[in-house]
């Protein structure tokens, strides 16, 4: 399960089959593309920040790149296929 940090329009914007993008957070924050799969409900965790909204995807395709301009150039450096993801912002 990968954690995509999104801005408010991603968030509100994504939609099955569609795509967001946003970052996540390893040793460092990085910039991803991630083509949506299908939405699934999202079950809360004791963990999450209750200021936070999450929605969670299934059979997403996430792309990570170094910088947003390699993001842009679609230059990646990993990329993950058919993952769940929770998008959160």
């Amino acid at each position: 399960m990968i954690r995509v940090k999104t801005l408010r329009e991603e968030f509100e914007a994504g939609e099955n089959g569609g795509y967001v993008y946003g970052k996540i957070q390893r040793q460092r924050s990085f910039p991803v593309y991630v083509e949506l799969g299908i939405e699934q409900e999202y079950i809360p965790s004791s963990q999450d920040n209750s200021k936070t909204e999450y929605r969670l995807f299934q059979k997403c395709n996430v792309f990570v790149a170094e910088t947003d301009e390699e993001l842009d150039r679609e230059e990646y450096i990993y990329s993950s296929l058919n993952v769940t993801v929770i998008i959160y912002c």
